[in-house]
């Protein structure tokens, strides 16, 4: 059965020994920010162990002379660029610039600078790339939202999202004790 942000919610409020978190007007918002240290946690997450569910491709499509596209929403960072079965060379995008300037011809090359990907030499004809990337996977919003982290890093997850609210807190001994343990669930 799938571990829910609702699970998880009430696993870390276990954890706290069940706080009334306020904001500064005495607002009781403990269950956003519970959620928001749930998220921070599963971003966390993903960038120290990132699953193979992260893992994502998509064909992107260049206009004759079109140097960029605009990266998928998700982006979280590049695996690979491949324009007809071959993989193209990253490089740096001001040593590109610099050394193909606008010239046009098949791309070798590219680079990604904000959230574009820009070929090099620029296309002379329309040119799809399959383009091989990590995702970022959405945050829980919803109490029945859940993922592939949340069915197999439950653990880490209740631990991290502990840690994150015990340091708001400024619980020091709370903070190493869920840091320590979140570590030991990362290596389980």
């Amino acid at each position: 059965m799938p571990v829910t942000l609702a699970d998880l919610r009430d696993f870390v409020f276990d954890l706290l020994g069940r706080p009334v978190l306020t904001d500064p007007n005495g607002v009781d918002r403990t269950q956003s920010i519970i959620t928001q240290a749930i998220n921070e946690a599963l971003r966390h997450i993903q960038r120290i162990a990132p699953a193979r569910v992260l893992e994502k491709s998509t064909t992107l499509n260049f206009a004759s002379g079109q140097q960029f596209v605009a990266l998928p929403s998700d982006y979280r960072e590049v695996i690979t660029v491949v324009l007809n079965g071959k993989p193209l060379l990253r490089g740096d995008f001001e040593l590109m610039v610099k050394a193909f300037g606008t010239s046009q011809g098949t791309p070798t090359n590219y680079s990604i600078l904000g959230r574009n990907l820009y070929l090099f030499p620029t296309p002379g004809v329309a040119t799809s790339v399959s383009f091989f990337y990590r995702a970022w996977l959405p945050d829980l919003v919803q109490d029945t939202d859940s993922n592939w982290y949340t069915d197999n890093a439950t653990d880490y997850l209740r631990f991290k999202a502990a840690g994150i609210i015990a340091r708001r807190l400024v619980a020091p001994d709370e903070v190493q004790l869920f840091e320590s343990l979140a570590e030991d669930a990362l290596r389980a």
